[in-house]
């Protein structure tokens, strides 16, 4: 029996294809069997309670707060994020008394930010804080939005785009201004 060349391809073509999907099936059931690498521990609260910076953000904007802390962090910086706040505490109750605790307070501004009530009251109680003059309120642009009268007056920081020799420049800006006065050089 002598195959035609077209019958010769349509059975290679037919035995790649299980090949394949073969592979793509054991593929698919190794990943389900791996256990996801834990996330890495997030930081403890300060020994002493304070803070350098209070980095109030939506849960839409986790991303850009915790990579905003991270850095923040590796400067060297004492930095309350709320996504850091350990089990078996109560959010509320920790994230006022840090509020309390920090020099500075930093707002993510996106277009989620004041649709948030809860961000809303952070908003109103940095502002208070900044207006009593225990502490210095620095709105953040994570997205291209327009803020609102009283973050406006401010000079807000512009972090839009991580990664870029801009975000770094201006990142340095903001550690220059929350960093503790006995610790500037």
């Amino acid at each position: 029996m002598v195959l035609e060349w077209w019958e010769l391809a349509i059975a290679i073509v037919s035995a790649v294809a299980a090949v394949i999907a073969t592979a793509l099936e054991v593929r698919e059931r190794l990943s389900r069997r791996r256990t996801p690498s834990p996330s890495p521990d997030p930081p403890s609260p300060e020994p002493d309670g304070r803070y350098d910076v209070f980095v109030s953000y939506t849960e839409a904007d986790s991303e850009s707060a915790e990579l905003l802390a991270s850095r923040l962090r590796t400067e060297g910086l004492r930095v309350f994020l709320a996504a850091w706040i350990g089990p078996g505490l109560v959010e509320s109750l920790e994230k006022e008394g840090a509020l309390l605790a920090s020099a500075n307070g930093v707002l993510l501004f996106s277009g989620t930010t004041m649709n948030d009530s809860a961000i809303r009251d952070e908003y109103a109680a940095l502002l208070q804080r900044a207006h009593s003059g225990g502490q210095r309120f620095i709105p953040v642009l994570v997205e291209d939005v327009e803020l609102p009268p009283f973050a406006r007056i401010r000079r807000p920081l512009d972090l839009r785009n991580p990664g870029t020799p801009e975000f770094d420049e201006r990142l340095a800006t903001l550690v220059r201004a929350v960093r503790p006065r006995s610790d500037a050089s």
